[in-house]
């Protein structure tokens, strides 16, 4: 059975640490922007991968494409990992909407609830909302150091 508010305390709660890290790069404590980085990360790869099993599990056969974009968006946010970090932001933010465009696949009208989509939505816009913050911290630190 399928718990909305389970759905949204544990959706919610997956902020935190997102939230964390945008504090500590806005109050400037070393290691921050790593740690906000790497936790966007492991979501953005954990996201990747439910919409793989779902794909495999909804479908008798799934398109090439779909499976193919999900491959698609774990190495793009795994890549991003290597990259400096004003680039590895924005790159792991593309794929959160990389991956909201995989969701928006009628597939996923079998999987996900309303209610569940609507969540997803608005823990996107909340994430995407922190990772410009951040990237905006990331280049105003570096343009302060250069001074």
């Amino acid at each position: 059975m399928i718990d909305a508010a389970n759905d949204r305390k544990y959706g919610y709660a997956g902020l935190i640490p997102l939230a964390v890290g945008f504090a500590g790069a806005l109050f400037a404590v070393s290691g921050s922007v790593e740690v906000f980085l790497d936790y966007s990360l492991l979501v953005l790869m954990f996201l990747t991968g439910s919409c793989w099993g779902a794909l495999r599990t909804k479908k008798k056969k799934a398109e090439d494409w779909q499976l193919g974009f999900t491959i698609a968006i774990f190495l793009w946010g795994w890549f991003a990992s290597y990259l400096p970090q004003n680039i590895s932001v924005l790159m792991l933010l593309v794929g959160f909407w990389m991956l909201r465009f995989l969701e928006s696949d009628k597939v996923f009208g079998k999987v996900y609830t309303e209610a569940y989509h609507d969540l997803r939505r608005q823990l996107t816009w909340v994430v995407s909302a922190l990772h410009v913050l951040v990237f905006v911290l990331i280049n105003y630190t570096d343009q302060l150091n250069l001074n």
